[in-house]
């Protein structure tokens, strides 16, 4: 079983908008701190970085995160409850390894902020 959505239409889009100004956030503050030298305020380059990661994952994966763990699904009316099992353990699992990418993504976006 490769896919599970628990997403979908609206939701989706959510996730793709977020994703994207949240991509914006990040870029101009990237640009920022080429700019300026801030010292350690660098490192709260993170927080935007891994909000944009983990919504453009959710939206790839059509999974998310909230919703695996609390066995719901959103596919465009209303949340409903996710009855097969199966689905249930797919979705979880889609939703550790999305947190995991997304926070190590934002960690790699940080150290290079800071390096910079």
């Amino acid at each position: 079983m490769e896919s599970c959505p628990n997403i979908g239409g609206k939701e989706i889009r959510k996730r793709w908008i977020t994703g994207y100004v949240s991509l914006v956030i990040t870029a101009l503050y990237f640009i920022y701190i080429i700019l300026n030298d801030i010292g350690m305020l660098k490192i709260f380059i993170f927080f935007p970085a891994v909000v944009m990661t983990i919504a453009l994952l959710e939206a790839l994966d059509k999974t998310c995160i909230v919703n695996a763990f609390f066995g719901i699904k959103n596919m465009g009316q209303k949340n409903q409850r996710e009855r097969d099992v199966d689905f249930l353990k797919v979705q979880r699992s889609k939703s550790i390894i999305i947190t995991l990418k997304g926070t190590v993504l934002a960690l790699i976006i940080t150290v290079v902020a800071y390096l910079i």
